[in-house]
């Protein structure tokens, strides 16, 4: 039959006749400029200057010399003491817990990487988290001498088998 009939021919199928909308979105609607939208702004807790700390765990080995029930080791690095800092965990709950509660920080991504208890987790933080006094100067504050104070954290050192290496 011809076209003067109103027919469409086999291939015509899937076009509109003449006077009728496409039946789908031309890619010239869909890829048509948008007005550009400011980023949305990170919601601002606290004052202070922004620093991102990544931490990343693993599970406890042998040579850890963790306590009993610790399943993993995380590690980031600490920029007052310019120096990693690792620490073992009974889960990862339990270091979310120490570093979001207790520190003040924010998670802002986690993700698993490949391993047994290994993940990759992004805190935005503040830079007074990270220059709060010392463990020495707290204990001098009590009413500790500076002689009195190194020789409890030696002898904490001794006992846990902690001695810090840079």
């Amino acid at each position: 039959m011809s076209e003067s009939r109103g027919r469409h021919r086999p291939e015509d199928e899937h076009r509109p006749r003449p006077g009728e909308p496409p039946p789908f979105e031309t890619p010239e609607a869909v890829l048509g400029l948008q007005p550009e939208s400011a980023p949305a702004a990170m919601p601002r807790g606290r004052p202070g200057r922004v620093h991102f700390v990544v931490v990343v765990t693993r599970a406890v080995t042998a040579e850890d010399q963790a306590p009993p029930g610790a399943t993993l080791v995380a590690r980031f690095w600490h920029p007052s003491l310019r120096r990693w800092s690792e620490s073992p965990f009974e889960s990862l709950e339990h270091a979310l817990h120490l570093f979001v509660d207790e520190s003040g920080w924010v998670l802002r991504q986690q993700q698993a990487l490949d391993g047994p208890h290994a993940f990759e987790l992004v805190f935005e933080a503040r830079r007074e988290d990270f220059s709060r006094p010392s463990a020495e100067a707290m204990l001098q504050d009590v009413g500790l001498s500076a002689e009195d104070v190194a020789d409890l954290i030696e002898r904490v050192e001794r006992e846990n088998g902690t001695d810090e290496q840079p």
